[in-house]
């Protein structure tokens, strides 16, 4: 199961079930039709928040939550942990490697991140 409260996907050009990539989109996040289905079309990374309190009136939570990812992935949807969490770990980690004297690791870790983030607009 992805362990955080936000996860991102990136969608394919085309499914073989588009519906079930939808529905499975809309009880992760608790989104409208039309906002999934939306969702389901734009390509390029995006994230949301999960919405877990969907999920409470199942007996397994997680494995629930872990089934609509394994939906997603068989449609080609790519389903991984937050961006932004992802890049707040990459920056801890160069600031780990600086620690230990790893100056060129560190300096090739937070350029990765610059990148990144210029490249999302999210500096």
């Amino acid at each position: 199961m992805i362990d955080t409260k936000k996860f991102t996907i990136v969608c394919p050009s085309a499914y073989n079930n588009k519906v079930a990539a939808i529905k499975a989109i809309r009880t992760l996040t608790g989104l409208g039709l039309k906002e999934a289905k939306d969702a389901s079309e734009r390509l390029g990374p995006q994230t949301f928040d999960l919405q877990s309190s969907l999920f409470t009136n199942y007996a397994n939570p997680g494995a629930e939550i872990d089934n609509q990812y394994r939906i997603l992935r068989n449609e080609g949807v790519q389903v991984g942990g937050s961006v932004h969490t992802l890049l707040t770990e990459l920056r801890d980690l160069a600031s780990s490697a600086l620690a230990q004297g790893e100056d060129e690791l560190a300096n090739e870790i937070l350029q990765l991140v610059l990148v990144e983030k210029l490249r999302r607009n999210v500096v």
